[in-house]
């Protein structure tokens, strides 16, 4: 705001003392108008720096300096070219800054400050637009239009990375910085469509901490949420690039393995294990970690993601009932 309100006074200073300077005012209000467009916008700054609600403060500065706007177009006695330039700007500047509440504002603040200044001056009207003073508006024009045009393209570039930073943030467990579910099931969906095109091998594996209640009850959440982490981790740096590792909620965690075969899988599976089996030395849990894990194959006829995640939590509670710490593919 710093910077386009500087940006803004100082060009609509040069076509105002213009038409000033053309209809012989004094010098007075040449240096008001010098002070509006100078030194107004470092107060203006000031004031919303220092204020407890910066917003409120700013956009009564925006108000005032549509007042001021309709002031100095009363003074110019309406000069068409650079009066129609300036009201337009501040209140277009106004709608993209407060939306319509803040326009409302402006232009009342704008036609108060015109009709006072206007009615007590004898409501001037001056129609010829002078050639110097259309080419001292022009830079109002071009540069501030331009200006306007770059900060909007910046905001919107802004407002681009912050939505997308929602959404990866939405897509992810709050704890554990892997996939949730919400990434996991369309990711599921788009494998089951390569599959039933190319008629290829893919595997989900579904995990679980074995006796995770345990360690909750006799250590606390604190090495429970500790041994999750640990989990994620692992799932993280011991899969593959093209891998999905997602929690499903509580200790229940699952992996997409696109165009895998049996032996991978199950290879991809031992090695989690074995990482998993390491944590009590590692990570300082007073607990012996060990893993169960279903691996479920897609078939053609699956059509839907519940019914693969269906078919790894059988093979998952087949590996449970079999003693636990185990791998069974399916």
């Amino acid at each position: 705001m710093y910077f386009m309100r500087m940006l803004g006074t100082f060009l609509c200073f040069i076509p105002i003392f213009s038409v000033l300077s053309e209809q012989h005012h004094s010098h007075g209000w040449l240096i008001l108008l010098s002070a509006n467009a100078f030194i107004w916008p470092s107060v203006a700054f000031l004031l919303a720096r220092r204020a407890r609600q910066p917003l409120i403060v700013e956009h009564r500065s925006l108000v005032l300096d549509a007042a001021a706007g309709g002031f100095w177009i009363a003074m110019m006695s309406a000069n068409p070219l650079p009066s129609v330039t300036i009201a337009a700007i501040l209140l277009s500047d106004r709608l993209a800054a407060g939306g319509v509440e803040l326009l409302r504002k402006a232009a009342g603040a704008l036609i108060i400050g015109f009709l006072a200044c206007w009615i007590a001056r004898g409501m001037p009207f001056e129609p010829e637009i002078s050639q110097r003073t259309a080419y001292a508006t022009l830079p109002l024009i071009a540069i501030y239009v331009l200006a306007v045009s770059a900060l909007t393209d910046s905001i919107a570039i802004k407002l681009r990375q912050k939505s997308d930073e929602l959404g990866r943030i939405a897509m992810m467990d709050p704890l554990l910085d892997i996939a949730n579910r919400r990434l996991l099931e369309p990711r599921i969906h788009h494998e089951l469509n390569k599959i039933h095109q190319r008629h290829r091998l893919s595997a989900l594996m579904f995990i679980d901490i074995d006796d995770f209640k345990d360690v909750n009850d006799h250590y606390g959440h604190k090495v429970g949420d500790s041994m999750l982490a640990a989990v994620a981790e692992i799932l993280r740096r011991y899969t593959r690039q093209q891998d999905t590792p997602a929690r499903l909620g509580g200790d229940e965690f699952v992996v997409l393995l696109p165009n895998t075969s049996v032996e991978e899988a199950t290879a991809i599976g031992h090695v989690i294990m074995e990482q998993a089996a390491l944590l009590q030395a590692d990570h300082g849990i007073p607990y012996h970690c060990s893993l169960s894990i279903g691996i479920a194959f897609a078939t053609r006829e699956m059509i839907s993601a519940t019914e693969w995640l269906k078919a790894a939590d059988d093979a998952l509670y087949t590996a449970k009932r079999d003693g636990k710490n185990r791998i069974f593919a399916c």
